[in-house]
């Protein structure tokens, strides 16, 4: 197949929805040919080759930072996308569309399937259908979720990433097409663990790792209120965002800059060395479609404490793979944590189970998932066209 990727986030850019792609995406170029558009940032090619996959990024106007994209960002991708792909489609012979987020990047994909009679398969990442901590969330707007219905009830296949998001689209935008969940794959990065020393930490401290953009959704102001109920743990937070500035006030006022520190920004390569330098996982989003971060946590044999609302729940078994507590509930986050920290024996369990569950998320079985939903809506489409 030759496939035409449509994603306005696509690593440096965004967080788990970016990534997503692009794994997705160099997994299935090592059988078929993939090209990706995508928003242009700063200094980065507007074309490039990379692991097997044409990387296409177009011009918006207002993207100013790499975690987060702006209102204006999204609204002027759907133009550019589309004239990209006019030029892509006329040049190449596409099999099937992929847009991933219904918005914005289902517009220009479904504006591009009908003019070129091209397959389009819509695939819902949580975001695009519903965030509680944004009051533009699209299941608060009508005019959104008109918008949204429109789009997936001309696609030819819809895939979501988890069954959240799967119901969340059903019961808040009244979705009557079928949707298949296909899950967010990981792809294994062994490492080694950082010396902790390098970490400013003794060998004795207990290490919590925390990763994210820096935005409301991700319960960051949570979880420092937490963390002044925990004196003895640490807490690194990796990740950047608009909210830097005041969680770093925060911090400060609640006096907890010699346990906590906002890490930043940081390479595939570090962000996985603390990972399994850590003890703990812990993560106090209100929402996550399905949060790769888990399955990477996971991977590296992490106890985890998170959410007991969201697509993590596809695969975070409470008491199994994780913890799982109200949603922005400080007091029940912060005797999860404790009682991982006191409980040796229920960290080594957690952490066994993790290492062994997580392999039937590796992107080789995924990815797999996907391709037959491409490969097939190619063929329903040909039969009746």
């Amino acid at each position: 197949m030759t496939i035409l990727f449509i994603n306005f986030e696509y690593p440096p850019l965004g967080g788990g929805g970016g990534v997503m792609t692009a794994q997705i995406a160099q997994e299935l170029a090592k059988r078929h040919t993939v090209h990706v558009i995508t928003t242009a940032f700063k200094h980065a090619k507007r074309y490039d080759f990379i692991d097997g996959v044409h990387v296409h990024r177009v011009g918006v106007v207002g993207r100013t930072s790499l975690p987060t994209a702006t209102l204006v960002s999204l609204l002027t991708f759907v133009p550019s996308a589309f004239i990209t792909g006019l030029a892509l489609t006329k040049k190449h012979a596409f099999d099937i569309i992929n847009a991933h987020f219904v918005i914005p990047s289902g517009v220009p994909a479904l504006m591009l399937a009908r003019m070129r009679n091209i397959p389009l398969v819509v695939t819902l990442i949580g975001g695009d259908i519903y965030d509680p901590s944004k009051g533009i969330s699209p299941h608060r707007h009508g005019v959104f979720r008109s918008v949204i219905r429109y789009i997936v009830r001309h696609a030819n296949a819809v895939t979501a990433i988890s069954h959240d998001t799967k119901q969340r689209a059903i019961e808040l935008h009244n979705i009557m097409q079928d949707i298949t969940v296909v899950p967010i794959g990981l792809v294994p990065f062994p490492c080694t663990p950082l010396p902790r020393e390098s970490l400013g930490l003794r060998n004795d401290d207990f290490l919590c790792i925390s990763i994210g953009r820096l935005v409301p959704r991700k319960g960051y102001e949570t979880l420092l209120e937490a963390w002044k109920q925990i004196p003895a743990a640490q807490l690194l937070i990796i990740g950047d965002g608009p909210l830097k500035e005041s969680l770093q006030e925060q911090i400060d006022r609640y006096d907890l800059s010699g346990r906590v520190r906002l890490v930043g920004f940081i390479s595939e390569q570090e962000k996985h060395a603390m990972l399994r330098t850590a003890n703990a996982y812990v993560s106090a989003a209100q929402h996550e479609g399905f949060g790769i971060v888990f399955l990477e946590a996971m991977d590296a044999g992490l106890p985890i404490i998170a959410a007991n609302d969201g697509g993590q729940k596809d695969f975070l078994e409470h008491g199994k793979n994780a913890l799982l507590v109200p949603p922005r509930d400080v007091q029940k986050i912060a005797a999860a944590v404790q009682q991982v920290m006191n409980d040796q024996s229920l960290r080594r369990e957690i952490s066994a189970n993790n290492i062994r569950d997580v392999g039937a998320y590796y992107i080789d079985k995924t990815s797999g998932l996907l391709e037959r939903v491409l490969l097939d809506t190619v063929t329903r489409y040909e039969r009746h066209y």
